[in-house]
């Protein structure tokens, strides 16, 4: 294969469904990769599910109450610089949640990342509940993805990944993530779930209060993870 390496610029593709108000769900996925493989499961995934959850939405307008921001960011991997970039450009205030899909398909439960949210987990496990289809919810901070720079700062938000048992990241990050290790059952099931999520998230009757950014970094604190990120440089808070 010949191939160039060369400087580029990165950019984030937008689009929006439903009625056209100040508010707005986003749904989200990272489209890059790491350069040594296809990156199939690292996020060539979760950007497939956001393009199904897109084309779904798109059927069920007529069910959104709130606009639904779809945001496919670029240059993840080298530092969440995609989403830094829109966090900074955007009113939180704005958003009434984040559905971040990064590391889901791998495997056939999802599992979902909920921050703290209590009404997030109730929501979703609703749903697990309706389709009759596990879903795993954490209640943890979740610092690792491009859900993070709208979350430290107390925006609502989940991380949409999938159980892998004992075998972790598995083959992501490495020359081995390839087409052939994931399922199409599990983007549609998963597509299916999450495009339900989305649909009661834009609901009117649904509501979820955004948190202090000290709440957050309390809850950091309280888990053992503030030590760590302050030593490599990713605490965003005063001392």
């Amino acid at each position: 294969v010949d191939a160039e390496i060369h400087d580029a610029t990165s950019r984030n593709v937008h689009a929006d469904l439903g009625p056209d108000t100040d508010e707005a769900v986003l749904l989200t996925s990272h489209v890059d990769a790491h350069d040594i493989a296809e990156g199939a499961m690292d996020n060539g995934a979760g950007t497939a599910v956001v393009v199904e959850v897109a084309n779904a939405l798109e059927e069920r307008e007529e069910e959104l109450d709130t606009r639904v921001h779809v945001v496919v960011y670029g240059a993840e991997e080298v530092g969440l610089v995609g989403s830094a970039h829109d966090a900074d450009e955007r009113d939180h205030d704005s958003i009434k949640a984040i559905v971040n899909n990064d590391g889901v398909v791998r495997g056939r439960t999802l599992s979902a990342h909920t921050h703290g949210f209590d009404a997030l987990d109730d929501l979703v496990t609703g749903v697990a509940e309706a389709f009759d289809h596990p879903v795993t919810t954490i209640p943890d901070q979740g610092p690792h993805s491009d859900h993070w720079p709208y979350v430290q700062w107390g925006v609502p938000g989940y991380h949409l990944m999938s159980e892998t048992g004992d075998e972790g990241r598995g083959w992501g990050h490495t020359f081995a993530d390839t087409l052939d290790k994931l399922e199409g059952r599990n983007l549609r099931e998963q597509s299916i779930l999450l495009t339900e999520l989305c649909v009661r998230l834009a609901d009117d009757g649904f509501a979820v209060e955004h948190k202090e950014p000290a709440e957050i970094a309390a809850a950091l604190e309280a888990e053992d993870q503030a030590a760590g990120m302050k030593v490599i440089g990713d605490w965003p808070y005063e001392e």
